[in-house]
């Protein structure tokens, strides 16, 4: 793997042969128990961490033994095997580092844990293991910056290519580790202050209502105030965007004109409304000024959940009852609180049943989460998958805890470059002051020459369909119906944002009537197109948007899509890329 042995036998004679030998056994060794650190670590087996870190250790070791032999150090100075042998030597020396000093600490407090550890017990989460693991990250985090400073400085000029390649393959590895293991330990540093730990936090849960899409997924139709103090959870009050002061000439917080003329001023003004951009902290910050400003308290953050999350959580949790008698699963969640429950309660009274069957459904899952329902590694399992469909997004109001949080996918934040994605958008806003998007399906097509043309080009198109036919239409309650034209057409919002740095070129419609291109502006650092978009009982549309970039650097394209409640169907045409 990292020796030359033909070269060194002849050179360096037998005895350091037979050493390299030995030190690529152990080091071979090494490497396949790497991968299986990373195995157990991801099934959460923690004694096993410990069992493999030890193994680790040991062969490392050895390997180490083996190069610090007096003849190997000779052999050192020798033209053409010493550069090879001395960098052999290096690389066992930072493996090693990392192996006692960023492995093992990691591996001793894990082999401690268990899953039922990690699991709230009557509504408290046990906050010392995560007090422990943050320590031995932060060691983890120090060998691994000095491991990888180490590789990087090895002298690779006159190495034969396997031992060249074995470097560069090191240093890129301990380079990658050395960040993701400093992006955890970032994050373990401020969790315990997050979960209380410092004194108690309060945050805002928001409930998003994706029947009424917004581009950040749904209006904030219901919210729930949780209080967590070292670790103890508990659930507070409860209100619905009814709760909320609605009078359009008293903005929650300073109108921006540029995103008035956008998303309309409505967003500063309505709570349901906060969620229209596609930036989870501008809902985040307008959802903490309404609560403060018309409820009372200090919100230390906001998180965002939806209904599909919820239903990705009820597949860990099973089945759970709610006061009703309503038993909510993962099979029947998104049906039952987006739209069924609207056919239940019908009337003028209507909103109010259904904001406090929210509420109920809202304790309900929270009294499950707080109370161990479930295994541990199936609701890990099931959370990471709301984040990474964001579905699941959070924001704190502590500087240094936001400023991790948004190099973080929940963080609900587009990217700013296109350093590590080129990525477009696609996002969608009911406009017709109804719950009509249960029956909206939509797709979202990419094609570009991103990875082929100097000037790439970026076309974008987005589909809609309303499944709705016209015998269901006659017999939707009011409140499902839009506001100004019943059950008759709906019309929808369209947002296409360009990559950072390109600029709109042009628009077309797939439509015969009913479609148009309202507003070019820019917002978030990128060029957006906003389309209107009319349909009627099973009728379908199209828009397109064609953005350009200049000559420079781009990662690989990716399309982001508000996160429906039927899932946009995403397509990526990008010929020459991988």
């Amino acid at each position: 793997m990292l020796v030359g042995l033909v070269i060194l036998l002849a050179i360096a004679g037998g005895w350091v042969g037979s050493r390299a030998l030995a030190a690529k056994a152990e080091l071979e060794k090494a490497q396949t128990l790497v991968g299986t650190l990373k195995s157990q670590a991801t099934a959460m087996d923690f004694t096993g961490l410990g069992t493999t870190s030890t193994k680790l250790s040991a062969a490392t070791g050895k390997a180490v033994d083996q190069a610090h032999d007096p003849l190997w150090r000779a052999a050192e100075v020798v033209p053409f095997a010493g550069a090879n042998l001395t960098a052999v030597r290096q690389m066992a020396e930072a493996i090693d580092v990392v192996a006692q000093d960023a492995v093992a600490p990691v591996a001793t407090v894990a082999s401690g844990l268990s899953a039922a550890s990690l699991k709230p017990v009557d509504g408290k989460i046990n906050l010392a293991p995560i007090v422990d693991l943050n320590a031995a990250l932060t060691t983890a985090s120090t060998a691994l910056d000095s491991a990888a400073a180490s590789v990087g400085a090895i002298k690779l000029d006159g190495t034969i290519d396997e031992v060249s390649a074995a470097g560069t393959k090191l240093s890129t590895m301990l380079d990658g580790a050395a960040a993701t293991i400093g992006e955890v330990s970032s994050f373990t540093s401020v969790a315990p202050a997050m979960m209380g730990a410092s004194g108690p936090r309060n945050y805002i849960l928001i409930f998003q209502n994706l029947a009424e899409t917004t581009a950040l997924g749904g209006t904030a139709a219901a919210l729930t105030e949780v209080t967590v103090d070292d670790g103890s959870i508990s659930i507070g009050r409860q209100a619905s965007s009814q709760s909320f002061v609605r009078d359009d000439a008293q903005s929650a917080v300073a109108e921006d004109p540029k995103l008035s003329s956008l998303f309309t001023p409505l967003m500063f003004t309505r709570l349901n409304l906060a969620t229209s951009r596609p930036d989870f902290p501008t809902a985040a910050q307008i959802t903490q000024a309404f609560w403060q400003r018309d409820l009372g308290g200090t919100v230390d953050g906001v998180i965002s959940i939806d209904p599909a999350a919820l239903a990705h959580m009820l597949g860990a949790t099973g089945p759970v009852t709610m006061s009703t008698g309503d038993v909510l699963s993962k099979d029947n969640a998104v049906s039952l609180l987006l739209n069924e429950i609207y056919f239940r309660y019908q009337g003028k009274d209507g909103p109010d049943q259904t904001d406090a069957f929210f509420a109920k459904a809202a304790k309900t899952m929270f009294d499950a989460v707080t109370n161990s329902q479930g295994d541990p590694q199936d609701m890990l399992k099931a959370v990471t998958q709301g984040v990474t469909e964001h579905r699941i997004m959070a924001w704190s109001a502590h500087p240094d805890e936001q400023k991790i949080l948004e190099r973080t996918p929940i963080a609900g934040i587009l990217p700013t470059t296109n350093s590590d994605s080129t990525t477009t958008g696609v996002f969608f806003r009911d406009m017709s002051a109804s719950k009509l998007d249960f029956y909206l399906e939509t797709a979202a097509t990419l094609s570009t020459n991103v990875c082929t043309a100097e000037t790439p080009t970026f076309t974008t198109k987005a589909n809609l369909r309303s499944t709705l036919t016209p015998e269901l239409a006659a017999k939707l309650p009011g409140y499902v119906a839009s506001a100004p034209w019943g059950a008759k057409q709906f019309r929808t919002e369209v947002f296409v944002y360009g990559p950072p740095g390109t600029t709109f070129v042009s628009s077309s419609i797939d439509s015969a009537k009913g479609a148009d291109l309202e507003l070019t502006t820019d917002d978030l650092g990128r060029p957006v197109a906003r389309f209107s978009v009319m349909l009627k009982p099973g009728q379908s549309s199209a828009v397109t948007a064609v953005f350009a970039g200049p000559k420079g650097t781009y990662a690989a394209p990716a399309l982001q899509t508000t996160p429906m409640l039927h899932p946009t169907t995403v397509t990526l045409d990008a010929p020459g890329c991988q």
